[in-house]
Order: structure tokens, then sequence, then C-alpha cells
């Protein structure tokens, strides 16, 4: 029987041993994740004025094609007003006449 208590004791001293061991890799295992997680949070901060930067130079290129859209239009829009324009001029000043010419005919 004393030999069986031994070897209990002897065994539960390894299982301590091997519980502690693991426990300690657990440890080591948390804090390289956790250095890991902070590694990869000051990247994505050091990368975060560039990703800034990038958002505003696609928005920028959107408004600058947007103007020139708007402009484009802008300018048809205006050229045909223009021409509608230069179109019904010559038919305003011929109706301004005859009403001038129709008064004139009708005064006694």
């Amino acid at each position: 029987m004393g030999d069986s208590l031994k070897d209990l004791l002897e065994a539960e001293k390894e299982a301590e041993a091997i519980v502690a061991k693991g426990e300690q890799e657990r440890d080591r295992i948390v804090q390289k994740s956790l250095e890991d997680a902070r590694d990869l949070e000051q990247q994505f901060l050091a990368r975060l004025p560039e990703m800034q930067q990038s958002f505003l130079d696609k928005a920028e290129q959107r408004a600058e094609q947007t103007i020139a859209e708007m402009k484009l239009r802008y300018d048809e829009r205006n050229k045909r007003l223009r021409e509608l324009a230069k179109k019904h001029e010559r038919e305003a000043l011929d109706h301004a006449i005859d009403c001038i010419i129709e008064r004139d005919a009708s005064a006694p």
C-alpha cells in the first residue's frame, strides 16, 4: 500500500505539473493574442490617414465629375434657350410691328 500511495502522489505531482504547464501555455497564447491584436490595431490606426485620403480623393473625383456633367447640361440648355430666343425674336418683332400698324390704322 505504501508503494500505491507513493505512486498516487507521484501521479498527482505529474498531473499538477502538466496542469501548470498548460496554464503557462494558455497564458502565453493569451498574451501573444493580445500583442497581435494591439499590433493589428496599430497597423489599422497607421493606415487610417491613408484610407481617409483615399476616400476624400474619390469623393473629390465624383464631385468634379458631377460638376462637369452639370456644366455640360447647363451649356446645352443655355444653347437651346438662345436658339429659341433667336427663333422667336423675329416672330416677336413682326407681331409688335403688326400691333403698331393696326393701332395706327384704327386711329382716326
